[in-house]
């Protein structure tokens, strides 16, 4: 499953709400803040490299694609993949006091010492994520109650 990994993300619910046919999809803020994902594929190789790589002793490094979306772009990218012939409709609720706008790593060092580069494309990873949660929404693990 696709992961992004910054923090426990509080949106979460919202991936289930627009899965399960939310109309208007309801937007943190405006929509501006820009975030970077990584698929777990890709994470696992990158750790794996760190590991391996006698050069990445005692350094970090920022693993993801170094390319960013606005959370506003994402919502209507995952949208179009659920609803293709529904025009987009979101509202905007009360944003985060403290949020960061933009969340895009560099990832230049993890390139320049470890020759890793993040794959797979956002659309990919948004396919498996759909796929899981729906899958997940079925089996009744994902409920209104829970928060996933």
């Amino acid at each position: 499953m696709p992961c992004h990994a910054e923090r426990d993300a509080p949106d979460r619910g919202r991936r289930r709400q627009i899965l399960s046919g939310q109309d208007p999809a309801h937007i943190f803020g405006e929509g501006n803040e820009i975030r970077s994902f990584i698929a777990l594929g890709d994470l696992v190789r990158g750790i794996r490299l760190a590991i391996e790589s006698p050069d990445a002793v005692n350094t970090d490094f920022n693993l993801c694609r170094g390319k960013g979306i606005t959370i506003l772009g994402l919502a209507e990218r995952i949208w179009r993949k659920l609803r293709p012939d529904d025009e987009f409709h979101y509202v905007s609720d009360t944003p985060y006091p403290y949020d960061v706008l933009n969340r895009v790593p560099d990832v230049r060092k993890a390139k320049a010492i470890l020759g890793f580069e993040a794959t797979t494309p956002l659309d990919a990873m948004l396919d498996e994520v759909i796929a899981w949660v729906r899958d997940e929404m079925e089996a009744g693990v994902l409920t209104s109650e829970t928060r996933a």
